[in-house]
């Protein structure tokens, strides 16, 4: 397939210099997505792909990635939220292609806050990471390292060390998979406020030693779950400014943060609904476009509420799934 490429101005470095990334003009379908990304691996170092928590059509995309064959030719590591780092060696093993007992392995994502919850979509990324390991050299496989720590412990600072030690320092190349709000790259101000003055989110650590070297992608799409008890009416978003603007019909599709109209739509109409901040506590991103209430004490209000932030400066590329992608049915609601 022929895809017509346009320029993407993204990560204005610490010196001031933008860097030009360059994408498909529209990358449709996984399979397109997945040649596109890897492609990215050739002006990048990093790929940080953002998930919704516990939701299979990012998986199944994070899949084809890593199994295209081009992958494990650029890429030896990559960095999950839904790993526990103090059973590394575990993961090790397993991803090594070494037999494993399923009630150790269960250990490595049913330990974190994320994978707790037992989707299946954790384990099945897992077990594709093998299958294409053992394909490979001993010398050319794949690593996982998990990078949540203990409760408490800030998982975003031990992926970053890892990145930094293991992948930059090193002039590597990782695929960095979390929630999609560690990627953004401009934080709004209540998160700021919770984070006691200090933005934190891998991409915005990253860019502070190394600018310029990560390429941040967050998913946008699929129907509105049911807001929090107390969040504010009228914040749905409406997909059809993407739908209009879109020429091809097929999703999901990635598309250039940069590219108007795309860069100019808000923030808080297409990612408001998706990170709230309730009852005075720590913002949350509920888990796997969950179609139940996110349970919670006192009033929800989105993070973006009153902002003027746009997508353009959230991240640099979008992956677009529409109003009518997939809902896992067992998703739980939580950060």
């Amino acid at each position: 397939m022929k895809f017509w490429l346009a320029p993407l101005l993204f990560a204005v470095t610490l010196l001031g210099q933008p860097r030009t990334l360059r994408l498909p003009d529209e990358a449709a379908g996984v399979g397109a997505i997945a040649q596109a990304l890897v492609s990215v691996f050739d002006q990048a170092d990093i790929v940080a792909l953002g998930e919704e928590h516990e939701w299979k059509p990012d998986s199944d995309l994070r899949i084809a990635l890593i199994r295209h064959p081009d992958f494990a030719k650029k890429v030896r590591s990559i960095v999950v939220e839904f790993g526990r780092n103090s059973h590394q060696s575990t993961l090790d093993r397993y991803i090594r292609g070494e037999e494993v007992p399923r009630a150790e392995l269960e250990q490595v994502w049913k330990t974190t806050q994320v994978g707790g919850g037992g989707s299946p979509i954790y384990p099945t990324f897992f077990s594709a990471v093998r299958e294409v390991n053992l394909k490979l050299p001993a010398d050319a496989r794949v690593r996982v390292f998990g990078a949540e720590g203990a409760p408490g412990l800030c998982g975003e600072t031990t992926a970053v060390t890892f990145l930094r030690q293991e992948v930059l320092e090193k002039h590597g190349k990782a695929l960095v998979i979390y929630g999609y709000s560690h990627f953004w790259r401009t934080e709004p101000p209540v998160m700021v406020s919770s984070d006691g003055g200090v933005a934190m989110g891998i991409v915005r650590m990253l860019e502070k030693d190394y600018p310029g070297r990560t390429v941040a992608v967050i998913p946008v799409g699929s129907p509105a779950r049911p807001s929090p008890r107390g969040s504010p009416k009228g914040i749905g978003p409406d997909y059809l400014k993407f739908d209009s603007a879109l020429k091809t019909p097929v999703r999901p599709v990635l598309l250039s943060l940069q590219r108007s109209p795309f860069r100019d739509f808000s923030a808080e109409e297409f990612l408001g609904s998706d990170v709230v901040f309730c009852g005075g506590g720590v913002p949350k991103q509920p888990k796997g476009k969950t179609q139940s209430v996110v349970r919670v004490s006192g009033p929800c209000l989105s993070v973006f509420q009153g902002s003027a932030l746009t997508l353009g400066q959230m991240a640099d590329a979008i992956v677009y799934f529409g109003p009518d992608a997939y809902v896992a049915p067992n998703a739980k609601p939580g950060r």
